[in-house]
């Protein structure tokens, strides 16, 4: 074993599973959603649609369905199908109302299939090499995030390394940075892994690294410029030795520093 193999295997000791966020952790959207929502809605026959107005829009619609109906409308009496095609229905109501109702709902649909494919979204450099780092030193990895039931076919399109298992907020009933999507997760390990032995990298202050710590793990956040962050207002709950600016410096890090958890 080489030195940095020693550093890595002694830095990860402690853990029995890793688990890792999606969106802007391991995949980033391929392109904004109000172009995403422009293609689609171009594709479809409706040749004027503006971008500008799709973007002014969507935060204001999509926090009121985030409040109204949290965690893609789980416990409601809707399901996620009509959640996302209420918002994309509602973005375009506002910001396009010339539109008729059957060309809005053809819009929203194509746009559900959509975000399943490669089309839109990207890989993050060096997730397929920190999954694998994990897996050479024999961690069970998962997946955790707040997202909706399509996220395993995402992963497939996009390649990412099979994980052991997929926790969506949808089927956990619970949103990071809720303990219970957390305990969810350890009820699916292999073997009995304990919240000291878990740790989740993420890349969201609040969601990430402090849902995981609440929940007695340790976390780290990647892809994250520091001084930005602290520039505006990094949250004091996150320890700055444990926030890296993309996989290949935590990566570095691992194998060259002893890392306190």
């Amino acid at each position: 074993m080489n030195i940095s193999s020693r550093f890595v295997a002694k830095n990860l000791a402690r853990f029995k599973l890793i688990t890792f966020d999606v969106t802007d952790t391991l995949l980033k959207f391929s392109r904004p959603p109000e172009i995403q929502y422009a293609i689609a809605a171009r594709q479809l026959g409706c040749p004027d649609v503006c971008e500008k107005a799709l973007a002014n829009c969507f935060r204001s619609h999509f926090k009121r369905m985030a409040r109204d109906y949290p965690n893609f409308g789980r416990c409601s009496k809707y399901d996620w199908r009509w959640w996302w095609r209420t918002l994309v229905m509602d973005i375009f109501r506002d910001s396009h109302g010339h539109l008729d109702e059957v060309m809005l709902r053809r819009v929203a649909d194509q746009l559900i299939e959509d975000y399943k494919t490669q089309d839109c979204w990207t890989k993050i450099e060096m997730a397929d090499g920190m999954i694998a780092l994990a897996r050479a030193q024999m961690k069970q990895v998962g997946i955790i995030s707040n997202f909706d039931p399509r996220l395993g076919c995402i992963l497939e399109a996009m390649n990412i390394p099979k994980a052991d298992f997929i926790v969506t907020s949808y089927e956990a009933g619970a949103q990071k940075p809720s303990c219970k999507i957390f305990d969810f997760a350890l009820g699916l390990c292999n073997t009995q892994v304990l919240p000291s032995e878990a740790l989740h990298v993420g890349n969201t202050p609040k969601l990430d690294y402090i849902g995981a710590k609440q929940a007695g793990w340790s976390s780290i956040l990647v892809n994250v410029d520091r001084e930005v962050e602290q520039g505006v207002s990094f949250d004091p709950e996150v320890n700055p030795n444990h926030v890296f600016k993309n996989f290949r410096e935590f990566i570095h890090v691992l194998e060259t520093v002893e890392l306190e958890w």
